[in-house]
Order: C-alpha cells, then sequence, then structure tokens
C-alpha cells in the first residue's frame, strides 16, 4: 500500500509540472483563409508521404483509401513554425486483428512545420497514437499528450522536451535545433 501511495504522489508531482504555466500559453491564431491554406499545403504534403509511405506512414495499413484529417494547427508567435495534429482513418478490416464492432479506428500522430511563401515543410515528431475507434477520444488524448504530457521529467539531461506545444517557448526549443540539424524538413 506504500508504494502504492508514493506512486500516486509521484505522478500527481509530475503531473502538475508539466502543464505549461498560463504566462506562458501561446494563444497564436491565423486567420480563416491562412488555415485553409496551410491545411491544404499540409495535405498535400502529407499525401505524397503516404504514396511513398515515409516515415509515419510506412505502414501497409496506410494506402489510398487511407483518409488524412487535420485535427489542429497550433503556431509560434511569429506565425513561421506550426505544430499539426493530424489523424488517419482506415477501414479496421486492415488491422491485423479487426475489431467487427467498429468499421473505422483512427491513428494520430504530430509534425512540426516550417512555413514558406508557399510551402509548408514539415517533420513527423512522436509519439504516435493507434489503434482507436472514436475521433473525438483521440482528437483529446493528442491535445493533453501534447499540451500537458509532453515535458520530459527533470532528470532527462537532453533538454530536448524542454516545453508542450502550448507554450510559447517551444518554437525556439531544442527540438527545432536538432530537426534543422538533421535537415529531415520534406
Amino acid at each position: 500500500m506504500f508504494a502504492t501511495i508514493t506512486i500516486l504522489l509521484l505522478s500527481t508531482a509530475c503531473n502538475q509540472e508539466r502543464k505549461t504555466p498560463k504566462e506562458f500559453l501561446n494563444h497564436s491564431k491565423i486567420d480563416e483563409k491562412g488555415y485553409q491554406s496551410d491545411s491544404t499545403m499540409i495535405l498535400i504534403n502529407l499525401y505524397s508521404s503516404l504514396q511513398s509511405r515515409e516515415g509515419f506512414f510506412n505502414n501497409s495499413s496506410y494506402d489510398n483509401s487511407t483518409e488524412l484529417i487535420i485535427d489542429t494547427l497550433v503556431y509560434s508567435p511569429d506565425f513561421k513554425k506550426l505544430a499539426a495534429f493530424i489523424m488517419t482513418k482506415n477501414l479496421t478490416s486492415k488491422q491485423l486483428a479487426p475489431d467487427k464492432t467498429h468499421v473505422f479506428y483512427y491513428d494520430a500522430a504530430c509534425f512540426l512545420g516550417i512555413r514558406g511563401n508557399d510551402s509548408i515543410k514539415l517533420n513527423w515528431l512522436g509519439p504516435n497514437f493507434t489503434n482507436t475507434y472514436d475521433k473525438n477520444e483521440l482528437s483529446a488524448l493528442i491535445r493533453d499528450e501534447y499540451f500537458n504530457k509532453f515535458v520530459t521529467p527533470k532528470d532527462d539531461k537532453s533538454g530536448k522536451y524542454k516545453y508542450n506545444l502550448n507554450d510559447t517557448r517551444f518554437w525556439d526549443s531544442p527540438i527545432w535545433q536538432e530537426f534543422t540539424k538533421k535537415n529531415e524538413w520534406k
């Protein structure tokens, strides 16, 4: 029983530390025209990756019938960078062990993007969420994970995941430097 209480207290402390402080919450919003334009560019880019089965789409369950859904776009304060929460919709018949009580299942991932004049370069960011049957539940899960739990514990010295995605400081954090250094933008 003592171990259970200790674990519960540690878990509660970690969750409190991971939330973004109010003074750093990102409230950047782009106009509807910009959002639609960015959504279109992102989907074109991702459908290209889907066709060539690159990165997140390197899985036999993804094919021409896979539907891509933009759940959320989050922008940096200067609108030069963004994060895209993307969901895929597939027939359950594509699963290794299909659940016949559902017609579709959903997966989700986050992609970081750099906006150019007429393009958005993307880079796949983990973690991923797979085999969920409720789209709204998955949307809430991905938001919670990236907005409240993305920060790594303080004992991780890499500092790579230093801020949640809804934190204004995230946009200049080490993860951007790492992706830029690797030049993995597509």
